[in-house]
């Protein structure tokens, strides 16, 4: 692969990984066959994420970079992408996204699940419409509660009622309560999951408000 080929953004994926591979080791080296893998997978994973692409005039060898790759310009951006799909933004309800997002690429992921379900809570409280003296899990027996909450949905079954009420006083009740009153260790992904959840909860609420 030529200079001008790389200057102009165009790259042979066979040709690069081979010139990787003799950086960091000799051809027939023990580790030469590893290091062309670990090569491979990353070129794969570029193409993946769409910051490369297949040249649409040259065979399927030859590749260069999409609007989004050109958008990356050092390692920093870089690391800023990988963080972002960690915690996507199209799976988010918008209230997190203002509120939580920003906290979670922080590493503050404490503060970020007890914003989540603080959310969640003040959601609630505002689509059924009831006084500041319930909070919590409280809030959500009454919200939710199978005989005449004001966001139990009466066209489904009891069963499926009460198990919606226990949800959400089980997500409140086990993420929320604990933040509230001492300091909770969340590692990232136990962070990202309890978000996605608040999430998904959110968007149940919204859908029980009245219109």
């Amino acid at each position: 692969m030529s200079a001008s080929q790389m200057e102009r953004g165009v790259w042979n994926r066979r040709n690069f990984c081979m010139q990787v591979s003799r950086e960091y080791v000799q051809p027939g080296h023990p580790q030469d066959e590893a290091v062309g893998v670990a090569c491979s997978s990353a070129w794969a994973w570029l193409e993946a994420n769409g910051f490369i692409a297949r040249h649409p005039e040259k065979d399927n060898d030859w590749y260069l970079p999409t609007r989004r790759g050109e958008a990356l310009r050092n390692y920093q951006d870089l690391r800023q992408f990988m963080t972002s799909e960690r915690l996507p933004e199209p799976f988010l309800h918008p209230e997190l996204l203002v509120n939580v997002r920003p906290l979670f690429f922080q590493s503050r992921f404490e503060t970020a699940v007890f914003e989540a379900f603080k959310t969640l809570e003040v959601s609630i409280r505002s689509a059924a419409q009831l006084g500041h003296d319930l909070v919590g899990v409280g809030l959500a027996s009454r919200a939710f509660n199978p005989e005449d909450g004001p966001l139990t949905d009466r066209t489904a079954e009891k069963g499926e009622r009460v198990a919606l009420m226990s949800l959400m006083t089980g997500a409140l009740g086990s993420y929320k309560n604990p933040a509230s009153h001492r300091r909770v260790e969340i590692q990232a992904d136990e962070a990202r999951d309890m978000i996605m959840l608040a999430s998904h909860l959110l968007k149940i609420v919204d859908a029980r408000c009245p219109r």
